[in-house]
């Protein structure tokens, strides 16, 4: 898949796509064949919270629901936990910090606890969490199945001025059919198989309405 890219993975519940996206990751382990990220063989990494390994640089990945995501008390404390396991210096840290708090509006909530914060910005929390470790991949696992049209709006603005100005290589999965004109390009699994790869242009929703 390459870089500067925004690829849709798209299919029914049970069809593969979470699975996809937690290898890419690192998250789960192949049971056969290999996953190369920016060149580097990570087949054999597990990501784990207390595992440091250069992997998390490379690829990260965004959770449908941040509850299941988010481990700081505070949104500071989270968004220095993914700098810490990488052993960033604390004068880095605060640094990257102020810069992507101010990029996703955080700047005024630092200090405050996360169980007080929206569904909203809890999302962004996430995202920003991820974004502050830099990787070259980001992965969104149905990140606008909850957020309200307009917050979906400013989703995608933020996605394509990312793959953009970063050159980063985004991968986002859905079933969304109001996500199918935001992609790139367009992946299609039905039962663990690849039905489709190929630029969105190309992608005729009719013929694979049976498994979507």
């Amino acid at each position: 898949m390459p870089k500067g890219e925004v690829i849709g993975v798209i299919g029914s519940n049970g069809s593969g796509k979470s699975t996809v996206a937690k290898i890419a990751s690192g998250l789960l382990k192949p049971t056969s064949g290999r996953i190369h990220v920016d060149g580097a063989n990570i087949t054999e990494y597990r990501i784990s919270p207390n595992q440091n390994n250069s992997v998390k640089l490379m690829a990260g990945i965004i959770f449908q629901n941040p509850d299941n995501q988010i481990v700081g008390t505070t949104v500071e404390e989270d968004l220095a936990f993914g700098l810490e396991n990488l052993q960033v210096s604390n004068s880095q840290m605060h640094v990257k910090i102020d810069g992507i708090s101010k990029r996703f509006g955080l700047v005024d909530l630092l200090k405050r606890p996360v169980h007080e914060l929206s569904g909203g910005q809890k999302q962004m929390l996430c995202i920003a969490g991820i974004m502050v470790m830099e990787p070259s991949w980001l992965i969104f696992d149905e990140p606008t199945a909850h957020l309200d049209p307009w917050s979906r709006r400013d989703f995608w603005l933020y996605v394509k001025e990312v793959c953009k100005e970063r050159n980063v290589g985004i991968i986002v999965i859905s079933q969304l059919p109001g996500d199918l004109d935001e992609f790139d390009r367009i992946l299609v699994f039905n039962n663990g198989e690849l039905l489709f790869n190929d630029k969105s242009s190309s992608y005729k929703r009719p013929d694979f309405e049976a498994v979507l």
